[in-house]
């Protein structure tokens, strides 16, 4: 019964581990179309954040001196078909997830898994497509030249709005 089920508890994962939130606390995840308990997830912290955001600068320099931020497009739009490829592999896990967290029928919660995956996949395809478009002349007015290079910002934090997590992630 859906009332009954319950997601996996899990720790906040930073820097390879599993961690207990800086203040230890957690938060009740609450089925909204039941309004039963489901489980608990933990109320990571500003704390938290800048650790996470330090582990993952930390990452990107120690990636057995490969500069991430130099990546070709053709890297990391392998990266993205991999998680795009496990997130189908996954799919009916991941969408009794979101069903249960988000009171959704399970079919619409298997779209948005289908979605979601088609999103890391069309990223890929602009990833690939940077090769080519890195340092193109950009069309000005005579006696001006300018050329366009896109460089990555480094690592982001990204809170997602309720209800809608897994499509929002590749999105934003």
């Amino acid at each position: 019964m859906v009332a009954t089920a319950k997601i996996p508890q899990r720790q906040l994962f930073i820097d390879g581990d599993w961690r207990v939130p800086a203040l230890g606390r957690r938060l009740p995840v609450i089925n909204p179309t039941t309004e039963a308990s489901i489980g608990e997830i933990p109320a990571g912290t500003s704390e938290d954040v800048d650790a996470a955001v330090a582990a993952a600068r930390a990452a990107l320099k120690r990636n057995r001196g490969r500069d991430w931020s130099r990546a070709p497009g053709a890297v990391r739009a392998k990266y993205l078909r991999a998680i795009a490829a496990k997130m189908i592999e996954r799919k009916s896990d991941l969408a009794r997830l979101e069903a249960l967290d988000c009171g959704k029928p399970l079919d619409e919660a298997a779209w948005d898994m289908d979605d979601v995956a088609g999103c890391f996949e069309f990223f890929a395809g602009h990833a690939e497509a940077l090769d080519k478009r890195q340092n193109a002349a950009v069309a000005l007015p005579e006696n001006f030249k300018c050329h366009l290079k896109k460089e990555p910002i480094g690592v982001v934090a990204l809170i997602t709005p309720w209800y809608f997590p897994f499509p929002s992630c590749p999105a934003y």
